[in-house]
């Protein structure tokens, strides 16, 4: 990949043999997202989990972060251990995770408004917040109507928004108006992801939108605990004490997500095209902000790089 305005992307089958030990030698730890990357949707990536192995086996200390809340930490250990590998849960970071450690961190108290799914909506309560939702049922197709229902002026102190696959208009509606009663009323996103991989090459839009919706309503800028937001960044470095960023490898399939929110924590970025990224996006694309540092098809790739820097060590 290469533009006459951007920073260039190496292609990781592409380097030499040098080039692959140093790259090798060059992280600890390995960040790496889920959905598109490890699977899409419930079906392991050819070679993928050997591919961990491999780098468990060099060192790499892998964890797992995920803007999706709606699998519960026992599913992802299920696929991992699919995939054969074991998991332990501070190793599993998902939005819903995130909210909660930012909510304590601030001495958060207060009535939650939430934008989510059953299982996002049941972490927050089990981790001792009070939270109302909706509305769920059917409304009436008239705002003369729907507006008494939904202005009920109770003191909301945060907004909350991730994953919901009953997200309505009425529901917004009420974020809305909880963000415009209070202007100390927080904007808290979890997923921000705006295309979400439901298949290789089949991407659907996802809640990203939503925060776009309450951020242009209400002229606030959400405090993204999902990727790509800064305290996410913050909170990792902190919770797995890493002090030179450089040290840690970001994989992701997406590039406003994965290899921004990357690039925002100061890590060292992957590509992967097994998920919301065609190779023509890459060699299309010129932001260079935002242009990650290796590419390649997918990340069993580093089975054979791991094996070919072996391979040579050993001749």
């Amino acid at each position: 990949m290469s533009t006459s305005n951007c920073r260039t992307s190496k292609h990781l089958q592409n380097l030499t043999i040098e080039d692959k030990k140093r790259f090798l030698s060059s992280f600890d730890y390995i960040f790496t997202d889920c959905d598109g990357v490890l699977w899409n949707r419930y079906e392991p990536i050819e070679g993928v989990g050997a591919a961990i192995g491999a780098l468990k086996s060099l060192g790499k200390h892998v964890v797992y972060v995920s803007n999706n809340s709606i699998r519960s930490f026992e599913n992802y250990r299920k696929i991992l251990q699919q995939m054969g590998h074991d998991v332990d849960k501070v190793d599993v970071i998902q939005p819903v995770t995130s909210v909660i450690k930012y909510l304590k961190s601030v001495n958060f108290e207060g009535l939650i408004y939430a934008i989510g799914t059953e299982p996002f909506l049941a972490d927050l309560r089990n981790a001792g917040y009070e939270v109302i939702h909706g509305p769920t049922e059917v409304q009436p197709e008239s705002l003369s109507l729907i507006i008494p229902k939904i202005f009920d002026k109770k003191p909301v102190k945060a907004v909350v928004v991730d994953y919901d696959y009953n997200c309505n208009y009425p529901k917004l509606l009420r974020a809305e108006l909880y963000l415009k009663s209070d202007p100390e009323c927080l904007l808290i996103a979890g997923g921000t992801d705006h295309w979400t991989s439901i298949r290789q090459k089949i991407n659907v839009f996802g809640p990203g939108h939503f925060v776009d919706i309450l951020e242009k309503a209400t002229g606030r800028n959400a405090i993204g605990l999902g990727k790509p937001g800064q305290q996410l960044g913050v909170q990792l470095k902190e919770q797995f004490g890493i002090r030179d960023s450089r040290r840690v490898l970001f994989v992701g399939d997406t590039i406003t997500q994965d290899v921004a929110f990357g690039k925002i924590a100061g890590f060292q970025t992957l590509l992967v095209l097994t998920g919301a990224t065609k190779v023509v996006d890459v060699q299309s694309f010129t932001n260079q902000d935002i242009v990650p540092d290796y590419y390649t098809e997918s990340l069993a790739d580093l089975l054979k790089m791991i094996g070919d820097v072996q391979n040579e060590v050993s001749v």
